[in-house]
């Protein structure tokens, strides 16, 4: 080997190395990392920290104290090898402190029970702080005399506070009936199967395609190596995962298991690539394999599977924090959560047996822990986050009827989280958004299972608060993965905004909340955040299967997109776009509704109707065109009126200008349909909306797309006039949807990539 050769090897190696490093989630750093000092192929790795202060050469970190703000250190990892050297620059986000807040007041808690039962208390009660925002506090509560609850009436419990002494009290109300059950049958139904699909020549129908490119493109065994080292199997040759599916990441599997419910929904989105569903197949065939092999090794039980030990629940049940563990139940949630959809979209049977062993195997598991524990478990930062682990388990219950899923999606209930917010007191402040969020998704799913009301309350209350108090104008929340305080938007304006997996998770919950009350003010937040933060959220220049992590809305922001990480919002990611079919349009026995103007073409299977809808541009809005063949069926089309609709809505049927009935925010046209065309004039226009904490704070709609000056500027841009003034000014540009003002180009944000953009704008007046 000459000189030449050996440069290139040893350069080889030492890139093999610096590409390989991984130290953790570096968006919402608060403890130490652990920095290797050896790469895997033997390179040396030394470490130089730019902002000593916040965070060592070694890795120690030192928080910022609350009220300076977050700290962005640059960590720059140096790999030699045999005298080849490379550089790798980290940004690391070191979270500020929390204050330390002082409690100056306890709420009371309510009560309700039956005559003979004794009332079960929560294990927390809300608290008002000195800030004025509200959480929540452990609380022990004093024995209750049996005769308290043996007849109706009300009593008091008296209780205190764990770490600060303060006193709490419990009112019971004793009646003679205390079971607070609803009607929970769903009222309205998304069309099932193969019913709606899109038309490729639109934005979404692009993004579909690109995405479905990509998956096609994945290599099945590495989606399969850490499954495979798990359980002692050869990995067929493949190369090793990367970033958080590393093989020293405590989090791998959790793509895997994204990537079968990528799999699932693009087979159900595109009419049944067959393609896609040979690598479906051979997917499970091998995880199943997988499954066998795991539940005869030492150490395992039947049924476990995922890409590491049980040794992370083992841990976890000894409140062992993070980053020594990372959330194993969230991963367990999406490998069950992607067998069931190979099951519910695809037909894959062996994947629903999967899914029952894996249920098995949790039932078994936590039904040997106390109540307490698993509250204990639940409230750890990231360690305890377990998804939709209640969903997916009560999913399995609803296709089995076996009771033991339903039991084991109770144990994940999480009283942090589920007494606040049935009480209606927001105190999401400082939690973690996305932990949150799918545990509403199944608790809805719980109240779809028995009709329990405190889920469905608790729910919808959580709904409005993050709807109306924490979300972004583009729909995204959180910001550092973060809620923050009800009504502050401006404040946080950062490049760590909208987490995608929380909004993936919103429009989740959204959908399946419009099921049981389908008013449109549910489907005016999905429109907004499907069409300004989800689409945007993929490079539509390239099928490489990136996702952002988080949409930035600092003034100059740049989007950045997850390739090789691996993160949460890329699994997300990999399912996002194969999802803008499933809220256009939904049914019940005599009405379908048109939520989202979509082009795309339905099939109605059960009444023998076919809708097909069309879009076309124009200067002042667009004309949206549906084609019904209705096999002279009498139903009523009912179509959401857009909230950003300028005037009135222009209704054509069969070139005919009607005055149609508006029911609850839609346009009703009760007809027989045979062979007809609707016609709707929808005019766009543009507006601006402020923030709730600062009125000079605004950003630009037009219709349902927020627009994006592009600008290199990191100040904001300031205009010296108001709305009036500025909508005047603003001159359409070219491209589609495309519009300028003193030489700024504005687009919607799903339309640009790389450039700098401004969302937000200061306005003088």
């Amino acid at each position: 080997m000459d000189r030449e050769e050996i440069k290139k090897r040893r350069q080889t190696i030492a890139k093999q190395d610096c590409d390989s490093i991984y130290i953790g989630n570096l968006y919402t750093v608060d403890t130490d990392l652990q920095l290797p000092s050896v790469g895997k192929h033997g390179s040396s790795i030394n470490w130089e920290s730019k902002e000593i202060l916040f965070l060592s050469h070694t890795g120690k970190v030192t928080r910022p104290t609350h009220g300076v703000g977050n700290r962005i250190v640059p960590l720059v990892a140096t790999v030699t090898f045999e005298g080849e050297t490379l550089q790798r620059t980290f940004e690391v986000t070191v979270l500020e402190e929390e204050y330390k807040a002082e409690i100056v007041e306890v709420y009371p808690v309510r009560i309700l029970t039956k005559a003979g039962i004794k009332p079960e208390l929560p294990g927390v009660v809300v608290v008002r702080n000195d800030t004025g925002s509200r959480t929540v506090s452990q609380v022990s509560w004093e024995p209750s005399a049996r005769e308290n609850y043996q007849q109706t009436g009300v009593f008091t419990i008296k209780g205190k506070l764990e770490e600060s002494g303060w006193q709490a009290e419990a009112i019971v109300t004793v009646a003679t009936d205390a079971d607070e059950r609803i009607e929970h049958t769903p009222k309205v139904y998304a069309f099932k199967g193969q019913s709606v699909r899109l038309e490729a020549d639109t934005e979404f129908g692009a993004a579909m395609n690109r995405s479905l490119e990509y998956l096609l493109s994945v290599d099945d065994d590495q989606m399969l190596y850490n499954f495979r080292i798990a359980a002692n199997l050869d990995v067929k040759g493949a190369k090793p995962m990367t970033g958080w599916d590393a093989p020293e990441c405590n989090l791998k599997g959790h793509t895997t298991g994204h990537y079968l419910s990528a799999l699932a929904l693009a087979y159900d989105a595109t009419g049944g690539n067959l393609a896609i569903k040979a690598k479906m197949d051979y997917m499970i065939a091998e995880l199943g394999l997988c499954q066998n092999v795991m539940s005869e090794l030492p150490g395992y039980h039947q049924g476990f599977l995922s890409a590491y030990s049980e040794e992370q629940f083992n841990l976890l049940e000894q409140y062992t924090t993070y980053p020594t563990i990372w959330a194993p139940y969230y991963t367990l949630h999406k490998i069950m959560a992607g067998l069931l959809d190979c099951y519910t979209l695809a037909g894959n049977n062996n994947a629903l047996v999967m899914c029952i062993r894996l249920g098995d195997w949790v039932h078994r598991r936590l039904s040997q822990l106390s109540k307490e524990q698993r509250q204990k478990m639940w409230s750890l930062y990231i360690a305890g986050e377990f998804g939709g682990m209640n969903e997916v388990l009560t999913n399995l219950y609803l296709i089995t009827q076996n009771r033991n899923y339903l039991a084991a999606a109770k144990y994940f209930d999480n009283e942090k989280l589920f007494f606040p917010m049935k009480e209606n007191m927001d105190t999401l402040g400082d939690m973690h958004a996305n932990q949150h969020i799918p545990q509403m998704i199944g608790a809805l799913k719980l109240f779809e299972a028995e009709g329990e009301k405190a889920y469905y309350e608790a729910v919808k209350n959580f709904w409005h608060m993050v709807t109306e108090d924490h979300a972004y104008q583009i729909g995204g929340v959180g910001e550092t993965e973060m809620f923050k305080e009800p009504g502050r938007i401006a404040a946080y304006l950062t490049d760590k905004t909208a987490e995608t997996c929380a909004s993936y998770n919103m429009l989740k919950l959204t959908k399946e909340l419009y099921g049981f009350e389908p008013k449109k003010e549910y489907m005016n937040y999905y429109e907004r955040t499907l069409y300004n933060h989800i689409l945007a959220t993929e490079n539509s220049k390239r099928a490489e299967g990136g996702s952002t992590y988080f949409m930035p809305l600092a003034p100059g922001s740049c989007k950045k997109f997850d390739t090789h990480e691996n993160t949460c919002c890329h699994g997300t990611g990999l399912e996002n776009h194969f999802k803008y079919q499933e809220s256009i349009y939904f049914h019940d026995q005599d009405n379908l509704f048109v939520n989202l103007y979509i082009p795309s073409a339905l099939s109605w299977k059960e009444k023998g109707v076919t809708v097909t809808q069309k879009r076309i541009r124009g200067e002042n809005g667009e004309t949206v065109q549906f084609y019904i063949n209705g096999g002279k069926e009498e139903f009523s089309i009912r179509f959401r009126i857009p909230e950003w609709a300028e005037s009135s809505i222009a209704v054509k049927i069969n070139d005919v200008l009607i005055t149609p009935d508006i029911v609850d925010g839609y346009i009703q046209i009760k007809q027989t349909w045979e062979r007809d065309q609707v016609e709707l004039i929808i005019p766009f226009g543009l507006r601006l909306e402020s923030t709730p904490d600062d009125n000079r704070i605004k950003s630009v709609f037009y219709g349902p797309y927020a627009l994006a000056a592009i600008h290199e500027g990191e100040d904001f841009i300031t205009w010296p006039f108001g709305e009036e003034q500025f909508v005047q000014r603003m001159r359409t540009a070219e491209g589609d949807l495309n519009f300028s003002l003193n030489g700024i180009r504005f687009a919607p944000l799903y339309q640009i990539q790389d450039q700098r953009y401004h969302m937000y704008f200061k306005f003088t007046e």
